[in-house]
């Protein structure tokens, strides 16, 4: 088998192909693909070290520091992860940064062990690049139809389940993309970018993908700018739902689910929202800040905390009082853009036409 290889990179991430990524956690954790695994050939202290190295006596010397530096048990056990990786994913393919001397070497020691596989040509950075074009391109040669809504409509629910060909992007950002949608620990721009181009390389051709009309910024993340620039020039499915459903959503998924669900302590889950709460005081207003913080308080204070209808009053007064004038406002603009506004079944039967 050669172990250099061109392939179809649209091909590699459409099916999935599992992917070893002989790069140092630190470059990972800056970007990475969906279906890449980080068994690093150097881990980060060695990378800084071989990088001065290199910087300061040239490459023949930060080859032989690499090679002194993982040598013995170190580079058995590292090899062994490879392996491992192999048995169970035996199309997986290697790459480093560039394609060129980690994954060579590593390609050379799987091969001394007796196992075989290919390196892509180019590395991350040429699968980067493959992305970030089909992103370009993708986004402005296809139809998109968002689904809008006030806050706790269900939009993401609905995408999930209307059948239609979509892209969840607040799934990819790992934040629900309102003040209070943390979800944890978001993943880089770079990895968000890359999931975002694998899950529209999986689109159907010709056929509108459904996103939710989300904001430029979804937390920290950006959505890439070509494809908001679609965004904002697309058709709206607008979905209507009574404010008293809507509290029981936001209830169920922003309250209750940490409480229940996630089983975090009851304070730092009182102290998330508080925290949140206030990063919109000015636009609240000190008054109507101090109304919902007491709310907040007393509800996480009383006995029966982790029951819906404790939280329901001050999940009514941010939507009534912060959520709903945002979003009228924001649909006015676009009111010329609303295809169609109606309940679930009205908008499914819409996406559902040829």
């Amino acid at each position: 088998m050669n172990s250099n290889c061109r392939i179809d990179f649209d091909k590699i991430f459409v099916s999935g192909t599992p992917l070893i990524d002989v790069r140092a956690p630190i470059e990972f954790d800056a970007g990475h693909f969906p279906s890449s695994a980080n068994l690093p050939i150097l881990e980060n202290e060695e990378r800084r070290l071989v990088g001065t190295c290199y910087r300061e006596k040239g490459a023949n010397e930060a080859i032989k520091l690499g090679h002194e530096l993982v040598r013995g048990q170190t580079k058995s056990e590292r090899i062994k992860r490879w392996m491992d990786f192999l048995k169970s994913n035996p199309s997986a393919l290697l790459y480093c940064y560039r394609g060129g001397l980690r994954s060579n070497i590593s390609i050379e020691w799987l091969k001394e062990s007796g196992f075989e596989t290919q390196r892509i040509e180019g590395g991350y950075k040429a699968l980067r690049n493959h992305l970030l074009m089909r992103l370009h391109e993708i986004s402005t040669q296809s139809s998109f139809l968002l689904v809008g809504g006030k806050t706790g409509s269900g939009k993401t629910s609905f995408l999930k389940e209307c059948g239609s060909p979509h892209v969840d992007l607040e799934a990819l950002a790992n934040h629900r993309g309102s003040s209070f949608g943390s979800m944890g620990a978001q993943p880089a721009q770079a990895t968000f970018e890359n999931a975002l181009s694998t899950e529209l390389l999986k689109m159907p051709a010709g056929t509108p993908i459904l996103l939710e009309d989300e904001s430029v910024m979804i937390g920290s993340l950006i959505v890439p700018e070509t494809l908001f620039s679609q965004m904002k020039k697309s058709r709206i499915l607008l979905l209507e739902v009574q404010i008293e459903k809507r509290i029981q959503n936001l209830t169920r998924e922003y309250v209750l689910k940490k409480i229940i669900h996630d089983q975090e302590p009851k304070e730092q889950v009182k102290d998330f929202f508080l925290g949140n709460l206030k990063r919109i005081q000015r636009k609240l207003g000190g008054l109507k800040h101090s109304e919902i913080e007491k709310m907040i308080r007393s509800a996480f204070d009383s006995k029966d905390f982790a029951l819906s209808e404790v939280h329901q009053d001050w999940v009514e007064a941010l939507l009534v009082h912060y959520y709903d004038p945002l979003y009228e406002k924001s649909i006015d603009r676009a009111r010329d853009r609303i295809l169609i506004r109606g309940d679930r079944n009205e908008l499914a039967s819409k996406v559902k036409l040829p």
